[in-house]
């Protein structure tokens, strides 16, 4: 059984760019030339600020931008306390929740910076005793409430960051921004 450190940092506060229904999962480049592809261009100074902020450099890192409308009773991206990764040398998936490793190195879990422009992700600060599940679930051990983060704010979750999607209770219009790099 394993110790998982949980915890994350606020970096800053930011300006999401105008809601279009975008998506783009895992585009990777290199954090000391950092590019958005066409479409996406105005997310440039977000990502890159964050980076800033994050004092990230000199590493691979992968965006996920989602913007989305959000039926009620649903979650944005995947629900339930988990940590981000690759586990057990295999790629996971949840349900559509996009949570599998595509073509980047296999990394047992990789930082990650989050943002989104309506409150719905909640996570975990504290050491907790467990092992995650092949999927990442941590929901069999982690107890509490957590800490729902603030909107328009950008965070650094740590690898063994236990987090989730809150499930809405409205129709909810949101956008949500991830960078996973290797800490």
């Amino acid at each position: 059984m394993q110790t998982l450190r949980s915890d994350y940092l606020k970096l800053r506060p930011i300006v999401f760019p105008p809601f279009n229904e975008r998506q783009i999962y895992m585009h990777s480049f290199d954090a000391c030339d950092p590019f958005m592809p066409q479409g996406f261009e105005d997310y440039m100074p977000i990502v890159s600020d964050l980076l800033d902020a994050a004092k990230v450099k000199d590493r691979q890192v992968h965006v996920t931008i989602d913007e989305k409308i959000i039926e009620s009773g649903m979650s944005q991206r995947r629900p339930g306390p988990h940590v981000d990764g690759c586990f057990t040398g295999q790629n996971w998936g949840h349900s559509g929740w996009n949570h599998y490793c595509n073509n980047i190195p296999i990394l047992k879990r990789m930082a990650i910076i989050v943002a989104a422009s309506i409150p719905g992700c909640r996570a975990w600060r504290g050491q907790f005793r467990g092992d995650p599940k092949n999927d990442g679930d941590c929901s069999h051990f982690v107890h509490g409430e957590g800490e729902v983060l603030p909107a328009n704010t950008g965070y650094l979750l740590s690898p063994d960051c236990i987090h989730e999607s809150m499930i809405f209770n409205e129709k909810t219009k949101r956008q949500f921004l991830r960078i996973a790099f290797a800490a």
